[in-house]
């Protein structure tokens, strides 16, 4: 069988404990570097969101309206059919 040149037995299909820890590591760290330019506007939000006394004010401000839609888990698919 062509697989029995690469296997030689079950324990070769177990990854070392290492190699999965790195795995992982790997895949948190850049999850973490794609999120960072989200991280960064929520807190620029936050800090124009704070300036206003009520909630309709935020409304008012047009270049924040589309991290809004975002912030209220509206869709870039969705954002198509508001206005």
């Amino acid at each position: 069988m062509p697989y029995q040149q690469h296997l030689e037995s079950y324990e070769s299909l177990i990854t070392p404990y290492e190699e999965t820890r790195a795995g992982f590591i790997a895949l948190a760290l850049e999850k973490n570097r794609k999120a960072t330019p989200f991280v960064e506007e929520a807190k620029a939000l936050k800090i124009i969101a704070q300036q206003t006394k009520t909630p309709r004010e935020l409304l008012n401000i047009k270049n924040i309206q589309s991290s809004l839609l975002t912030a209220s888990a509206i869709s870039n698919k969705a954002k198509k059919y508001l206005r």
